[in-house]
């Protein structure tokens, strides 16, 4: 019995020093000397339950960088099947996938009100016969979600791609 409490002492405190290194997380060594960050986020995953968490996680991490004091500046483009997630007309896509599909609907307009811009690749649109006017208005069509990246990577933005 007592090797059982020794260990249960010995587990807790562990979970304690955890917790509280968890607590002090932070990127200083990586962010040193930064006042902006640019990336641009190249998503094609073809889940929506995937994408609407992806969505969330750019958010949380625009709300990271801010409480390091280093100002986000992100676009997201959109590229193959994943348009189909954007659009006003949800013709086609199952049931199973509307809740997901209006989280990540939600989450990019709020995102966009904050500042991050997202796009939509034309080629990808006329793939899946979608008319660029049927996105969402908080989506901006591109000619080509490659074109964009590569400028935007030449413009000083990371890729951070996302498949």
């Amino acid at each position: 019995m007592q090797r059982f409490i020794l260990a249960f002492l010995f587990l807790s405190l562990g979970c304690l020093f955890t917790n509280a290194q968890a607590e002090k997380l932070n990127d200083t060594p990586a962010l040193s000397g930064l006042h902006d960050a640019k990336a641009v986020f190249l998503v094609n995953m073809r889940n929506p339950a995937a994408v609407d968490h992806l969505v969330r996680v750019i958010g949380l991490t625009r709300k990271q960088l801010l409480q390091q004091k280093v100002t986000p500046h992100f676009i997201v483009v959109f590229i193959g099947p994943d348009v189909a997630f954007l659009t006003k007309d949800r013709r086609g896509i199952p049931y199973t996938e509307e809740r997901d599909i209006a989280g990540i609907q939600g989450e990019i307009l709020k995102l966009s009100h904050k500042g991050i811009q997202f796009q939509a690749c034309g080629v990808a649109l006329h793939g899946m016969d979608v008319s660029p006017s049927m996105l969402i208005p908080s989506v901006t069509p591109v000619e080509s979600g490659f074109i964009s990246t590569i400028a935007y990577q030449e413009k000083g933005y990371a890729l951070v791609p996302v498949y």
